[in-house]
């Protein structure tokens, strides 16, 4: 006697759960990572940006008339502190005084790092960020 249909369907399905999951599971953990290095690359961007005002605050309050005129090096060295949770040695920082170092001219502060992914596939780009004041002192 020959099995009724529905029997002969469901022993024809039987690793169709196995491969449904699997194949949903994969997508998942791929999502999952896409959310984790975005979030990342967030947290890379605020914390660059943060370090930027900071160490252009610093050079504000460090013009030639201050009595302790900030250099690129101290600007680079307070950039730096500021980043935390990225490898600070990957820290570009260039500072420039347009129209000198006096109060009341302005001063550039630009940063730039090289962010690499956890996932290999990803490649590694570059974030940065710029930030203008004016010297108070």
């Amino acid at each position: 006697m020959r099995k009724p249909i529905a029997a002969r369907r469901r022993t024809g399905q039987r690793g169709a759960y196995l491969v449904e999951y699997s194949l949903v599971f994969l997508i998942f953990v791929f999502v999952m990572f896409g959310i984790l290095e975005f979030g990342r690359v967030v947290t890379a961007y605020n914390v660059m940006s943060g370090a930027t005002r900071e160490g252009t605050r610093y050079a504000i309050v460090h013009g030639s008339q201050s009595g302790a005129a900030a250099t690129s090096t101290d600007i680079q060295d307070k950039v730096r502190s500021w980043c935390i949770g990225l490898d600070s040695s990957a820290v570009t920082v260039t500072t420039t005084w347009p129209s000198g170092n006096g109060p009341g001219k302005p001063v550039n502060v630009t940063t730039r790092y090289t962010f690499t992914p956890l996932v290999g596939f990803l490649a590694s780009f570059t974030i940065g960020s710029s930030s203008q004041m004016i010297i108070s002192q």
